[in-house]
């Protein structure tokens, strides 16, 4: 974990599938709306320069129960702010803090697998078997037309990758009722303006259940890449 020292509440940043926090959160946590803020990011364990056991599960479930057990001993609220695979992880999390009795202050998603429809290529390298995954894993790097995403692919072990990429699937498959079940009274859903049409209906139905959606209108789905600047005041406005 890493530490940007700050007031207020802390941040808790939690990255997406294949990401690092280490390279994706930085520029954000230091955007002109968030600098200031206490806040924090991890490197997933598989991912970044975290450690790579291959006799972990990297279900889901598994890393929430990991990232909870260090965030107890944070003494305030926390701000959960979670990207993609992240924001779906950052639900299991704040289930995972709620039953501890940890306070949230609020918790923040971007674009997270919430319904079928957000999976895309998360879904393609589950309904891929591993070993033919793992043979393939540096033509899956190159097939990126993202620069920066290809770095972080570089960074990632793959089979971290294609079982965190199952376990995705799985749970994000019914993750919005979950997201509209939590007893909090900041959340927040976050959509990137030229993102594809399954991602704006996922805003939709959001919306329609009465939590807040704010649009990063230059953006994609690679926030942190895109506009750092416009996705920092994006997750201010639901504080």
């Amino acid at each position: 974990m890493s530490r940007s020292p700050g007031a207020g509440p802390l941040f808790v940043y939690v990255h997406g599938l294949g990401c690092a926090g280490s390279r994706d959160w930085p520029p954000v946590a230091h955007s002109t709306a968030l600098q200031g803020h206490a806040s924090l990011w991890v490197d997933l364990v598989g991912f970044g320069q975290s450690e790579r056991p291959a006799d972990f599960s990297y279900e889901l479930r598994e890393q929430a129960e990991l990232l909870a057990a260090q965030l107890r001993a944070e003494p305030g609220p926390l701000v959960l702010v979670g990207h993609s695979m992240g924001g779906t992880l950052a639900v299991l999390l704040a289930e995972c803090l709620q039953r501890a009795g940890h306070p949230l202050h609020a918790l923040v998603l971007a674009e997270p697998n919430l319904r079928p429809e957000d999976a895309t290529g998360s879904a393609r390298a589950a309904a891929t078997p591993v070993e033919e995954f793992l043979r393939g894993w540096d033509g899956w790097i190159r097939q990126s037309s993202s620069a920066w995403y290809q770095e972080n692919l570089r960074q990632a072990d793959p089979l971290a990758f294609h079982r965190s990429a199952v376990s995705l699937v799985h749970h994000g498959a019914n993750m919005l009722a979950r997201f509209v079940a939590l007893p909090l009274e900041r959340k927040g859903y976050i959509l990137g303006g030229r993102s594809d049409a399954d991602t704006h209906e996922t805003a939709r139905q959001v919306a329609a259940s009465g939590i807040p959606v704010v649009t990063v209108p230059g953006s994609g789905h690679g926030f942190s890449e895109d506009d750092p600047e416009g996705f920092g005041r994006a997750i201010l406005q639901f504080l």
